[in-house]
């Protein structure tokens, strides 16, 4: 089963007294303990998070990507919060910018996700879009878990036959509805990989409950895109879950406040 969301003893601290990420032969369990999905706060049971980083800043790109924002322990730590979840939420500019592909997962990716109680199969790309996708995309052609397409009642007859499809709203996706779908089909630990947009969509309609957020040691100035790309008429408030480090990244949870 998923660990639950009790605290952890802490391995050596960091520089300035923050805990280093576990590292050693256990370290992927010790992750999943430390990242342990939060109870749900509404009705239908179903979670969503987010995993995102920026820059010191608040720059989520470098060339219009996320790539270079990174280091090894953001990537190590990427993949299993994927492995995780229960489907995987992304927008259709991050697909098409970091060319998405289906996730394939090997045998010690297969095996922990046994171990945490989930099934051994990988977690679906869910899409994002309301113009429709070149049904050519790596997302499409190469997976081995058929995709979800979230669109509208307008954009679902363009959506490629290999992909499942979820309509939400007549013009524009309503994303209530939407993950309220994603949790009735049992889709319920919903991981958010972004980009900007569907993360602002998310938040402005207070549907975000955690959010992963890794801070890279970097300024980028204007050029970069922000993390959160809204306008938020009141400020959302959030409580600090846990912070780690690596290196200089520092890598930090957000739990919704509510009430």
């Amino acid at each position: 089963m998923l660990p639950d969301t009790r605290p952890q003893p802490h391995p050596a601290d960091a520089p300035d007294g923050v805990a280093a990420l576990p590292s050693g032969p256990d370290a992927d369990d010790a992750l999943a303990t430390l990242y342990a999905w939060p109870q749900p706060a509404g009705a239908g049971g179903t979670v969503v998070r987010a995993n995102m980083i920026a820059s010191l800043d608040g720059g989520a790109t470098v060339a219009g990507r996320s790539a270079g924002l990174g280091n090894p322990a953001d990537e190590h730590l990427f993949g299993l919060l994927r492995d995780m979840a229960d489907v995987i939420l992304v927008g259709s500019g991050t697909v098409r910018a970091e060319r998405y592909g289906g996730i394939r997962l090997d045998a010690t990716r297969r095996a922990r996700r046994l171990r945490w109680g989930l099934s051994a199969e990988p977690p679906p790309i869910a899409v994002v879009t309301v113009r429709g996708l070149d049904p050519n995309l790596p997302l499409f052609t190469d997976t081995e878990t058929p995709p979800i397409v979230i669109t509208t009642e307008q954009g679902a007859g363009a959506v490629p036959s290999t992909a499942r499809t979820i309509s939400a709203g007549h013009d524009r996706v309503n994303f209530a509805d939407a993950i309220g779908v994603l949790g009735s089909q049992g889709f319920r630990r919903v991981h958010c990989e972004g980009g900007p947009g569907l993360l602002g969509s998310l938040v402005a309609a207070d549907l975000l409950d955690e959010c992963c957020l890794t801070i890279a040691p970097l300024l980028l100035g204007s050029e970069s895109q922000p993390m959160l790309a809204v306008r938020l008429d009141d400020p959302a408030r959030w409580r600090l879950a846990g912070a780690r480090v690596d290196g200089d990244h520092l890598f930090t949870r957000y739990r919704r406040t509510h009430g």
